[in-house]
């Protein structure tokens, strides 16, 4: 361990992400902390009108939609502090040209973020453990186990160093910051969207058969990493207990990210070591991506295209020739704005 985690680059990239860590806490205590103590306030209110609420730390804990956005921006502002010192003052160099191996410096990022990730998550836990002892006699602890909080810390810390570690893989291929937090944020959630299309463009032609559109909807959560941690929420026929929520697949899931966790990782350590330190200011830290850069581009922006101009909203045969005009012609777009990207962003230093 010794060998990977030099303290030099560990202090270095600590003092960059603290007040990142602090946010996240902030963002965390937010939405978790005040969202369960919001619950039980209402819960009170409702126990004074004869209504009583019997899951609503469960509720409190896993509600809020927003909060999965917001987690997202955090990693990737996250990933830019550790990369941005590096690539727009190049001291990224200065630090190749000292004793450090690039694995150091590689996996000294990494074990810094995801060591700020599981700072901010274990502080929430303790005062989300806390909250749930203090208000014990309020609570059913059959419908609100207390497995429910340690799911959700083991769940949504894996989920988030999985991302983190995705958007380093973005950082160390791709030689501008901002380009690469952005194209490292979208492309988690592509497969999921071509698949989401193709499902439709399946249906708007042979109509709905329902084996296929089950098989499709299985495919696309699987693809999807940003919905690994969102619950399922289940209706419960009494009035007392309306609403709970719960993970599907957990174990399963958790497995699922751990490996690619570590595959992203490995990418990313591949890639850091062999860019050219050089090409930091390019748009493609490898010349030879930049030709798939504009082909994912191409095909992305034509699938965009043609499901928001072409499908959504339109029925019947009309919605699949639609798409299909739709596609080539945000193909064509996304193509030449790509080679613009590719000119103009390499062509600075």
């Amino acid at each position: 361990m010794n060998k990977v985690v030099n303290k030099a680059l560990f202090y270095k990239e600590w003092i960059n992400v603290r007040w990142v860590t602090l946010l996240t806490i902030i963002v965390l205590l937010f939405y978790k902390v005040y969202g369960v103590m919001t619950l039980l306030s209402q819960m009170h209110m409702r126990n004074n009108s004869g209504i009583r609420t019997e899951r609503w730390f469960n509720n409190g804990l896993y509600g809020g939609s927003s909060y999965y956005f917001v987690m997202v921006f955090v990693v990737i502002i996250l990933a830019i502090i550790l990369f941005t010192g590096e690539k727009t003052s190049e001291t990224e160099g200065f630090i190749a040209s000292m004793p450090f191996t690039r694995k150091e410096i590689i996996f000294n990022k990494w074990i810094v973020g995801a060591l700020s990730l599981l700072i901010s998550f274990i502080v929430t836990y303790i005062f989300l453990s806390l909250f749930y002892v203090a208000n014990i006699n309020d609570l059913n602890t059959t419908l609100n186990p207390y497995s429910d909080l340690v799911k959700w810390f083991f769940m949504d810390s894996v989920q988030y160093i999985c991302i983190f570690t995705f958007m380093m893989l973005a950082q160390t291929v791709m030689g501008n910051i901002i380009v690469a937090a952005i194209v490292g944020g979208i492309i988690p959630i592509l497969p999921y969207f071509i698949i989401r299309v193709v499902r439709i463009l399946i249906t708007l032609r042979y109509g709905f058969i329902q084996y296929i559109v089950i098989g499709f909807n299985k495919i696309e959560g699987w693809l999807n990493i940003y919905s690994y941690n969102l619950t399922n929420q289940n209706w419960v026929n009494t009035e007392k207990n309306a609403i709970w929520f719960c993970y599907t697949n957990y174990k399963l899931k958790l497995l699922v990210l751990i490996i690619l966790t570590c595959l992203f990782l490995y990418l990313a350590y591949v890639s850091f070591k062999k860019v050219n330190l050089e090409y930091n200011s390019r748009l493609m830290a490898f010349g030879n991506l930049e030709h798939l850069f504009i082909g994912v581009v191409a095909i992305c922006s034509g699938f965009f295209g043609g499901y928001i101009f072409g499908v959504r909203g339109i029925r019947g045969i009309e919605s699949l020739n639609s798409f299909w005009v739709c596609f080539v012609a945000f193909a064509i777009i996304g193509y030449f704005i790509s080679k613009l990207l590719l000119k103009v962003l390499s062509s600075r230093k």
